[in-house]
């Protein structure tokens, strides 16, 4: 018999999309396949339409659950899986019919423990595909150590992993990845890709990497990845440590390697911009320059790092925002409040701050600012002391009286 690969979904109020995900599960091309969905409580039609796909596919089993989270749910699905490999899919994205077949095929032919592939960003009438940094190929042993360690977590470009941290570009062994998905922490809740799936492919050191994108992330402003939490920064505070002690015996915990800074800095930037402020002492948007709170402001990027930074200076009395542009705003105005960036030439600012944290599409987009007619000197970014050293920005994360690093 083939071998058999277990798909875990976890599902939380995605009927709008859950059958489009199923029905790519079901078919494809490898059909040795039992698909685990993951009701996490969900309140909408999401059992209904579980319990009908299970009724029609004896692939597929079903787990009804109180809502406890992604982490929680994928815990549930690992338990109930029996097959030697295992992927994952979340209940509102979709993958491509060969996925599972050809990510098998690299396994087979290369003698890995791990796949890793592509994504493709899909929003409803566009799509981007993304690659894994690293160049494909097989890496194991002293060549993973000397060619993906040092660049797994950060590839030296800000903010560029080596590898994907999703788990869901990847098929595992699911006896390795278990070991990770299966510790009950803080840090499985906040962390729940990329402290599963880096861990476990640093202990195998057993990976290839294939540039073909399989896997659709449907890209949606109303996403968890886009929502503030007010409990993130003292979260993250208390999960760091654990951070390193996952990857423990590896590169990233030596002394002169700071992957892990490097990620901390991308995550609270993205997440919690406010982390590194202390308006008492008038610090403002210290990773961008250290603003004024009465400085009429552009935000340029309405991704999960616009959106954050455009909630937290909203919430601050007596800040002016004036404009929110985004290339992509055709796709975003139905529920975002955003424009085209020409608008911003209209407009009375001070600063244009460029909500985006990959390094080359913040020069691509400097480049378009200017072009447009927006002095240099008024466009900013995080400022280059701490993308040399993100330990000076880091030391500045403070939650009642208790330090990051």
């Amino acid at each position: 018999m083939p071998e058999l690969i277990s798909v875990i979904v976890p599902i939380y109020h995605v009927e709008k999309y859950l059958q489009q995900c199923i029905e790519s599960i079901q078919n494809q091309t490898y059909r040795n396949l039992e698909i685990i969905l993951v009701d996490d409580g969900s309140d909408d039609k999401c059992p209904e339409i579980c319990d009908y796909y299970a009724g029609n596919d004896p692939r597929i089993k079903v787990i009804h659950k109180e809502n406890g989270g992604i982490d929680s749910a994928r815990k549930a699905g690992i338990m109930a899986a029996t097959g030697k490999y295992v992927g994952y899919v979340d209940g509102d994205d979709w993958i491509e019919p060969e996925m599972y077949e050809e990510l098998l095929e690299y396994v087979h032919k290369y003698d890995v423990e791990v796949v890793e592939s592509g994504v493709i960003d899909s929003w409803s009438d566009v799509e981007k595909k993304r690659v894994p940094y690293i160049q494909e190929g097989c890496y194991k042993g002293e060549e993973f150590i000397e060619k993906v360690e040092p660049r797994i977590l950060y590839a030296g470009i800000f903010f560029r992993h080596g590898v994907f941290v999703y788990l869901c570009t990847k098929l595992l062994l699911r006896e390795k990845v278990m070991k990770y998905q299966m510790i009950s922490d803080l840090t499985n809740i906040i962390q729940n890709d990329t402290m599963v799936s880096l861990p476990c492919i640093t202990e195998t050191k057993s990976l290839y990497i294939t540039h073909n994108c399989y896997y659709h992330y449907r890209v949606r402003t109303d996403s968890d990845k886009r929502k503030s939490k007010a409990d993130e920064v003292p979260n993250f505070i208390e999960c760091y440590p654990e951070f390193f002690s996952r990857f423990r015996g590896t590169l990233l915990c030596t002394d002169g390697d700071k992957q892990i800074m490097y990620y901390a800095m991308f995550y609270l930037l993205e997440k919690t911009p406010y982390a590194f402020d202390n308006l008492e002492n008038g610090d403002f948007l210290v990773p961008f320059g250290n603003l004024k709170v009465q400085d009429k402001i552009v935000i340029y990027g309405a991704g999960a790092t616009g959106i954050h930074l455009e909630n937290y200076i909203r919430s601050i009395k007596e800040t002016n925002i004036v404009c929110w542009a985004d290339q992509n705003y055709k796709h975003l105005q139905d529920s975002l409040n955003v424009c085209a960036p020409k608008e911003i030439t209209t407009c009375n600012f001070d600063y244009v701050i460029i909500a985006i944290l990959r390094e080359n599409m913040y020069k691509s987009a400097k480049e378009d600012l200017v072009v447009l007619g927006v002095p240099e000197d008024k466009i900013l970014w995080i400022e280059q002391k701490y993308i040399d050293n993100p330990e000076l920005l880091l030391r500045k994360v403070v939650y009642q009286e208790k330090t990051l690093i």
